[in-house]
């Protein structure tokens, strides 16, 4: 009993962490489309989600503390591949943040780069300038 209540619980962890990185890989879809609106969303989902790991662990936790033979469940084959797959998608999830880090880091790079190119154009143009522009074309219609 106690072997399979841990390995339910693992399941759903793993079954969680694959979550969080398809999550992740929406995300980096949203960034790559310059998409604010999918970029919010994906970051409310990556929480709802990180939540529900923080849960799954404190029940695992709250339950390994009652157990009298720990060397039963961490020697179970079951409880190790399992394990071994959490590890695998705990990689990949690392991998995908990192990647959705520096493409955030780039698109910032690339909206401040834009916007500094628009003001450098505006201070160009200039209010002045605009103004005798405006005032020479409406003459040459009045005339």
């Amino acid at each position: 009993m106690n072997v399979n209540t841990v390995i339910e619980i693992t399941k759903k962890e793993e079954k969680t962490l694959k979550e969080f990185l398809a999550a992740l890989r929406a995300e980096r879809d949203a960034i790559i489309s310059f998409s604010l609106e999918g970029i919010i969303e994906g970051n409310n989902r990556k929480e709802e989600i990180l939540r529900k790991l923080e849960y799954l662990k404190t029940e695992k936790e709250r339950f390994l503390e009652n157990v009298d033979d720990r060397e039963e469940i961490t020697s179970n084959r079951t409880i190790q591949s399992l394990n071994g797959e959490m590890a695998a998608v705990m990689k990949e999830i690392k991998k995908a943040l990192d990647k959705n880090m520096k493409l955030l880091s780039f698109s910032i790079d690339h909206v401040r780069s834009s916007i500094e190119n628009i003001i450098g154009h505006i201070s160009t143009i200039g209010y002045g300038k605009k103004r005798e522009d405006l005032s020479s074309v409406l003459l040459s219609k009045v005339i």
